[in-house]
């Protein structure tokens, strides 16, 4: 579901991450300064980023049908 959500909530989560295609998956770990799990990636987010740097590097081959080689 992708909707709009509150800086309060925010402040409520567990851990957060944010994505883009430069940035590819970054922990945020303060919000309005205050501290999202300790100032530390979480457990979810440490996961995602070594899945998307998996699936880009070529060594996950479930995923390898994303992938386009350039020369």
């Amino acid at each position: 579901v992708e909707r709009d959500i509150s800086r309060s909530e925010l402040k409520m989560a567990d851990e957060i991450f944010l994505t883009g295609t430069a940035a590819e998956i970054v922990p945020t770990v303060s919000v309005d300064g205050f501290m999202i799990n300790n100032g530390k990636a979480g457990s979810v987010t440490k996961k995602m980023m070594e899945m998307y740097t998996e699936i880009t590097m070529g060594k996950n081959n479930d995923y390898a049908h994303w992938l386009t080689q350039v020369y």
